[in-house]
């Protein structure tokens, strides 16, 4: 998932105009409970599906292999925003299953299931939620986060790493 992150007025490098508006957006990969597995930054004006690969070999999250039972398949959801037929098949290829919302249902996408058919089906309840709770997390516990203020990437990379390190920290302290 993503979430935008508005320049300070003196703007920076890597700092793009997307939908969202001006900024830079850092794109999450989170477990169930909230925990950052993988972290990156890109343009707001970047495409985010691009960027679901990256952070799929960041996290090195195991393919699902026959000798796991079919409860532990892996779900990896997303919002609208992540729905292409290449991202899918590439999700499905690495053993993963795609939670991902249809952006819309024309004609000829009458004949398949939506979003909460296959939710029902297959027991799976919508967490989006925990991501959006981990972005306001970081938003809160580090002010500096708020605003780019930085005017290299890198430097905002490294604020951004800083905070993910000392939230393990804390996990792993108790």
């Amino acid at each position: 998932m993503m979430g935008l992150f508005p320049p300070a007025p003196g703007g920076g490098l890597g700092v793009g105009r997307g939908y969202k508006g001006k900024g830079i957006l850092l794109h999450l990969l989170v477990d169930r409970n909230g925990k950052p597995l993988a972290i990156s930054t890109t343009s707001a004006n970047g495409d985010e599906r691009k960027e679901v690969a990256k952070l799929l070999d960041r996290s090195k999250i195991e393919k699902y292999s026959d000798q796991l039972c079919e409860r532990s398949m892996i779900i990896l959801e997303g919002d609208k925003g992540y729905d292409a037929s290449w991202l899918r098949q590439l999700l499905l290829k690495r053993g993963l299953f795609p939670f991902i919302p249809r952006r819309r249902m024309g004609k000829s996408d009458i004949d398949r299931p939506k979003q909460k058919d296959v939710a029902n089906f297959f027991n799976i309840k919508t967490v989006r939620w925990v991501v959006e709770r981990t972005f306001a997390w970081l938003k809160r516990k580090f002010r500096r986060l708020m605003l780019r203020w930085e005017r290299l990437p890198s430097a905002w990379d490294a604020f951004v790493n800083l905070s993910l390190i000392h939230f393990w920290q804390q996990i792993l302290v108790r």
